[in-house]
């Protein structure tokens, strides 16, 4: 944790409070919020309270409107979604409206430490909202919480230039009387600190004493979220700045928190000694573990600013436990239990003491995976809880009563990445939320065989979606993540539960997924949906969303067209067009909408488009190339669009005209001057055209703003070939991001009773054989075996493309 820097600038490298760098998914750890599942927005303010072990952070959210949702609850979310920021310039930005001028100013490491500088009597620059071009030198009069203006700390300032356009509010006058020039409130966004100069005498005070009390009043910690205040301990009056003993702020006394009944395995580091202010509480409402929120301990000191526990970069010995025969148990294991003679299977999610048993008795808290027990609870225990889980589902019984689960089978014995046998592996089932694999480096070093998810028996089709939806990148993460409604079917919930954390989870995290765990979603789908076959015979990427995504997990559909029907992907319905020699994605799409006379009526986050194909074996190109920027501008209802004349703001559309006077859809927007002229020829003059709808609001702006165009970017395209699915996939975002190809399949160990080997392949040649450059080498080709294994793949046998939008899936 990042502590109040002394004087001499000295700190720990931690903070404990941070800036949303992103919108982002957050999972709900503790609290009486009614959602499991929610958006972190851009540029919204954290405080940590703990430091979990994969590298999650426990959080709260500090939220301006003061929505109920953020109330008393905490979040998980990874620190790599967040920007550090000092606590001081924390509570500066919290003044700060814009919240991308938010993330802009702590994206900026120099500025912060220079703000975090900032002082009564120090010099800044004033740059007026109005007017941000121009500066006024100014003397920093007061800092601090204005209540008339809002949350967060507002610098007073006296300008020293003179300036006619400023003028004095009697807000100013009321907290910094008395000045001689022209006083005014403003933001951190405003002001732009000047180094000081050595020779200048130094009068600056620090701010810090004066604002301990209004933290102390401002901040609400993890802690009063789950307690009483006792009014014998509060230094506060009313409004006035009071000074803190700044020996008690620095005393190095800890205060410990009672961690004897967490050994949940998700906490390996905690905070001390951050010296944050948090009012601390002497008498609790309820009886709430670390899995819902901290326990107090029975020696707290009785002082007003409570320093945390030190992050420490280790991982803490009560992780697991190690039974007589030294196996060891943790939290997150598939296990089986022996319940009165009965053998159950489930997971461990707490180990630790429960109160009222025999001290030292170590017990598990173990969730059934093969459904309800008459004893099973929510996860409480004599109405203490210690995790969430579906009712009758939770059962505490004695560590010595679980043993590890061998979940796979004698012909599905499996090989791990350095050989030992995966029966060994640990970590099956991961819970939480893991972000997609992010590539630092050459992309050799995550690639090579036992990577990806492995293929068994004809699953290539499903190996081949998943990893391209999943791996790396997150435009489908609502699936995992999206709550239970009465709409949906009762084993909704474990079908998103073995997806999330058998599958993707560890895709994520360990780069390998066992062929047995995809079964198991298999299983689970043969029995829901209305597909027979998925577990044993060859299918189509399509089936598997049909009966995953569309019946079982009841998700919105990503596409909404105009035409008022809804879709999951767009098949492409074109007619064969001979003097097309290689086709392009982008060319067959508008091709398609335009025969369809169809529109999309927004932005999709993700577009999954399947190839133009007559059956699995009659392709109607012999080469298609995928688009790497996909252009929607022209397939989006009511969106702008320009001339294909003059470039300027289309009022008017002419299919008639498509391809005569240019390429794609583009060719049939003209505005109204031009499509006069175009159509004075005689061979238009027959023509329909139809007005276009413009929205108002950029028909002001046309004038002062180009016409925007809209893209989408290749994520993955998914090969067929021989009825085996293959997949080419981006490990990344941008233009720059490395490409992989993936087959679950490329390998195999011994015959009937052997096993698949799945690898991950670098493609740096990808980006050629998609740009112009190599479309002109493809144009001059007469023979595709000629062609590298890799493009000929990609070319030939492309199945299905997945394009997503960076933009709008923050959004969704």
């Amino acid at each position: 944790m990042e502590k109040w820097q002394n004087e001499d600038g000295k700190g720990s490298a931690l903070s404990c409070h941070y800036i949303a760098r992103k919108n982002t998914i957050l999972n709900r750890r503790s609290g009486a919020c009614d959602v499991n599942v929610i958006c972190l927005k851009l540029g919204m303010l954290v405080e940590a309270n703990e430091l979990l072990h994969d590298g999650s952070l426990r959080i709260k959210v500090n939220n301006p409107n003061n929505e109920e949702v953020w109330k008393k609850t905490e979040w998980l979310c990874h620190k790599f979604d967040l920007i550090p920021v000092p606590c001081l310039v924390w509570h500066f930005l919290a003044a700060v409206p814009v919240p991308q001028d938010r993330v802009r100013l702590a994206s900026d490491s120099d500025f912060c430490k220079e703000a975090n500088n900032l002082k009564e009597n120090g010099k800044v620059y004033y740059h007026p909202p109005t007017n941000p071009d121009a500066k006024f030198k100014a003397v920093i009069k007061y800092i601090g919480q204005v209540t008339e203006l809002g949350p967060g700390f507002y610098f007073g300032l006296e300008i020293l230039d003179h300036c006619d356009s400023l003028s004095t509010p009697i807000l100013a006058r009321k907290y910094f009387a008395g000045q001689s020039g022209t006083g005014l409130f403003t933001n951190l966004s405003c002001i732009v600190p000047i180094k000081s100069d050595p020779h200048e005498p130094i009068d600056a005070k620090s701010p810090r004493q004066d604002i301990e009390a209004s933290l102390s009043k401002q901040l609400d910690g993890f802690l009063n979220s789950t307690t009483n205040h006792s009014n014998n301990h509060s230094n506060h009056t009313n409004g006035k700045r009071i000074t803190t003993d700044s020996n008690l702020i620095n005393k190095e006394h800890q205060t410990k928190f009672d961690d004897s009944n967490n050994n949940n395995g998700d906490a390996t580091v905690r905070l001390n000694d951050a010296l944050v202010p948090k009012i601390v509480h002497q008498s609790t409402k309820s009886k709430i573990l670390s899995n819902d929120a901290t326990s107090l301990s029975k020696n707290l000191p009785t002082y007003d600013f409570c320093p945390f526990e030190e992050l420490l970069d280790k991982e803490e010995s009560s992780k697991g436990v190690r039974k007589e025969n030294g196996e060891k148990l943790h939290v997150g294991m598939a296990v089986e239990v022996g319940l009165a003679g009965e053998i159950r299977y489930g997971v461990i999610r707490w180990i630790g003491n429960l109160a009222g048993l025999t001290p030292g008795k170590v017990m598990a808290a173990v969730e059934l995976e093969d459904g309800q027990h008459p004893q099973g609870t929510d996860g409480t225990y004599n109405d203490v809880r210690y995790f969430h889980c579906r009712p009758k589902r939770a059962i505490f019984t004695d560590i010595r009563q679980c043993q590890q689960y061998n979940m796979i089978s004698g012909d599905d014995q499996l090989v791990k990445m350095n050989g030992e046998d995966l029966d060994k592996t640990e970590n099956c089932v991961i819970t939480g939320m893991v972000r997609p694999i992010c590539v630092k480096g050459d992309l050799k070093t995550i690639c090579g065989k036992y990577r990806g998810i492995q293929g068994h028996h004809n699953s290539c089709y499903l190996d081949a979606t998943l990893f391209s939806m999943f791996a790396f990148t997150s435009v489908f993460d609502n699936l995992l993540f999206r709550p239970p409604s009465e709409k949906d079917c009762p084993q909704y919930e474990e079908v998103q539960r073995v997806l999330r954390e058998e599958i993707v989870n560890p895709l994520r995290k360990n780069m390998f997924v066992q062929a047995n765990r995809v079964m198991k979603l298999r299983t689970l789908l043969e029995k829901l949906s209305s597909i027979s076959g998925l577990t044993s015979e060859e299918k189509d990427p399509e089936e598997f969303l049909t009966s995953l995504v569309a019946q079982i997990l009841n998700a919105e559909p990503f596409l909404k067209l105009s035409s008022g029907q809804d879709a999951y992907h767009y098949q492409l319905f074109v007619e064969k067009d001979d003097q097309l020699n290689l086709p392009t994605v982008q060319q067959l799409l508008e091709q398609s909408f335009l025969t369809s006379n169809i529109r999309l009526k927004e932005v999709p986050s993700c577009l999954i488009i399947q190839m133009p194909r007559f059956g699995k074996s009659f392709k109607m190109y012999p080469k298609i190339q995928p688009t790497l920027l996909l252009d929607v501008t022209d397939i989006i209802e009511d969106s702008p669009r320009q001339c294909t004349v003059c470039g300027k703001l289309a009022e008017f559309e002419c299919k008639e005209c498509y391809g005569q006077c240019g390429m794609g859809l583009e060719s049939i927007a003209f505005c109204l001057p031009c499509l006069d002229q175009a159509h004075r020829h005689e061979r238009r003059t027959n023509h329909d055209p139809k007005e276009l709808s413009v929205p108002t609001e950029f028909q002001i702006l046309q004038e002062h703003c180009p016409v925007p165009r809209l893209y989408l970017e290749l994520s993955a395209v998914v090969c067929i070939e021989t009825s085996h699915y293959v997949s080419f996939v981006k490990c990344g975002s941008g233009s720059e991001a490395p490409w992989c190809f993936f087959d679950s399949m490329a390998d195999r160990k011994g015959e009937q009773n052997g096993y698949n080997i799945p690898e991950m392949v670098p493609c740096p040649d990808f980006p050629y054989w998609l740009s112009e450059e190599g479309s002109n080498y493809l144009s001059e080709l007469t023979d595709d075996r000629q062609l590298p294994e890799h493009a000929k793949r990609l070319l030939c046998d492309g199945y299905m493309c997945m394009y997503q939008s960076p933009d709008v899936m923050m959004y969704k």
